[in-house]
């Protein structure tokens, strides 16, 4: 039976309404989350503070911060924020690593499953991962902790800044997998005539721009400016890569899964190599 039983209350704006017992209890319940929510993030601020981490993200202190800032302390093995500390590892990330195996890049790493997986998969290679949002890189640093994985490092950096930390030939292969298309605002793709620009510099010969997306028309965008671009070629490309030759390889990320069980559209890919 119903708890129909109704007891007057004050709302947040001072009217007054009347609910069930039962919806007080969870309106009860909802106020402890929120105040014990309040209570850590105000310790997590605090924190912060004392340690004036706000220093290598904002120009002056702020009241409440994201939660996550301070967890970014808990990974100094896997996770690299402050500007100077990371440009100074330009041209000498075999160093960090501590070997000379092949580095690769990628640009917009979300929660790091896809740089995860490739790192567990590939031993012999390096891979260093961008990404900008406190909570992902945590969740990244997570994940690549709890493999003990040792050729993988997360940074908190912009995709136009890679040639401030990365040096020349540096870098063996790019990852971009689903970036932002930009509609209507195509000039602030990260794939454009900048991006290979800088690929130019920290690209070897013969490493490899790895492109994946769900817009048509960015695909076409890419295939016909590489075709622009004279030491750049396409060495493999599909409208359908869950059902091409490269279906068996190919790792996934967040975004790809959560694509794949919601929508029925097909995945482009290109491979784009660097000849000269």
């Amino acid at each position: 039976m119903k708890d129909t039983n109704k007891i007057k209350i004050i709302g947040k704006n001072g009217q007054k309404i009347e609910i069930t017992e039962a919806e007080q209890e969870q309106r009860k319940k909802i106020k402890k989350v929120n105040d014990e929510f309040k209570k850590i993030n105000a310790e997590k601020s605090k924190m912060i503070n004392e340690k004036e981490i706000w220093k290598y993200f904002f120009e002056k202190p702020k009241k409440n911060y994201n939660k996550y800032m301070c967890e970014m302390l808990e990974f100094p093995e896997y996770l690299m924020y402050n500007n100077e500390s990371v440009d100074s590892y330009r041209g000498k990330w075999s160093e960090f690593f501590q070997n000379d195996n092949n580095i690769y890049l990628e640009i917009g790493c979300g929660s790091g499953n896809f740089t995860v997986k490739n790192a567990q998969k590939f031993k012999d290679r390096n891979y260093i991962a961008l990404e900008l949002r406190f909570k992902r890189l945590v969740l990244a640093a997570k994940k690549s902790k709890k493999r003990n994985l040792n050729n993988i490092l997360f940074i908190r950096k912009r995709a136009e800044t890679i040639l401030d930390f990365i040096g020349k030939n540096e870098i063996t292969g790019v990852y971009v997998n689903f970036p932002d298309p930009w509609e209507g605002e195509e000039r602030k793709r990260v794939v454009s005539e900048d991006l290979f620009s800088r690929l130019d510099i920290i690209l070897k010969t013969g490493g490899k721009l790895f492109f994946k997306t769900d817009h048509e028309q960015y695909y076409e965008d890419v295939l016909e400016l590489v075709n622009s671009i004279d030491n750049y070629k396409v060495i493999y490309r599909t409208r359908d890569l869950h059902n091409s030759e490269k279906a068996e390889e190919n790792i996934r990320t967040e975004f790809e899964e959560m694509f794949l069980s919601k929508h029925n559209m097909n995945i482009k890919y290109i491979e784009i190599e660097k000849v000269k």
